[in-house]
């Protein structure tokens, strides 16, 4: 976890202890300012965060993929590492 934390730093420059959903719901704001539309399911042993955007739809279920983490927070810094990734290499 400490990896991608500090992953979020070094990107984002936002600190997000781990576990503190007020910093990582920062990461989704930031997402929707850039027209991302985060889902976010849960459920008993369930934990789904995906983002779509209109230049490529989504970051996994388009590819069949269920992207199901150990936490709705890591879902959260993945997608959203996963999403700055596109940006950084021009795809938006």
């Amino acid at each position: 976890m400490e990896e991608l934390l500090e992953k979020v730093r070094e990107k984002f420059g936002i600190e997000v202890a781990e576990n503190d959903m007020g910093s990582a719901w920062k990461l989704v704001e930031r997402l929707e300012e850039k027209g991302w539309v985060v889902y976010i399911i849960t459920g008993r042993g369930r934990k789904q965060v995906d983002a779509w955007h209109e230049n490529f739809g989504t970051l996994f279920a388009q590819f069949g993929e269920n992207p199901n983490f150990r936490s709705v927070f890591e879902g959260i810094l993945t997608v959203a590492l996963l999403a700055k990734e596109l940006e950084e290499k021009g795809v938006l």
